[in-house]
């Protein structure tokens, strides 16, 4: 999908999951960092290095070798494994793992943030990488943001 970065901060980088820019430009066609309400309007993933202002590419649905994902805890309920829905949390370019607790996952729906953004297939350079809560690293997804 065509769309173009409204982020005045920075580029966009291949890899990074971008929000519909929901709150400042409100065009349909404007993406930007994924924070506050945008955690519910997530575009999908860059496809090709976009700069500040111009136009560029986004993968909205399929397979993406290379997204940008944040591990998790490496406990059953928050870390990225074949198969966990991701969500974003917290503001930034990587989702995490959706928690897989009944508990969680009643509360998340209840307050809008359990629509999965993607399906985490595998990390894409070591396992180690999908243990780690703080830092983010290439995975291979399936994209849902259609």
């Amino acid at each position: 999908m065509v769309v173009r970065n409204s982020y005045s901060t920075a580029a966009m980088s291949n890899g990074q999951w971008v929000g519909w820019d929901i709150v400042t430009d409100q065009d349909g066609y404007s993406i930007t960092k994924i924070s506050g309400a945008i955690r519910n309007s997530v575009a999908g993933c860059v496809a090709q290095p976009i700069a500040i202002g111009d136009y560029g590419l986004i993968q909205v649905w399929g397979y993406k070798r290379d997204a940008r994902c944040t591990g998790g805890s490496g406990s059953l309920t928050s870390k990225l494994t074949i198969g966990a829905p991701m969500y974003f949390a917290t503001s930034g370019f990587s989702p995490r793992a959706l928690q897989r607790t009944i508990a969680t996952t009643v509360l998340k729906t209840l307050t809008g943030f359990c629509n999965p953004i993607g399906i985490c297939i595998a990390p894409l350079n070591t396992a180690g990488k999908s243990t780690s809560a703080a830092t983010s690293a290439q995975y291979k997804v399936l994209v849902r943001c259609l």
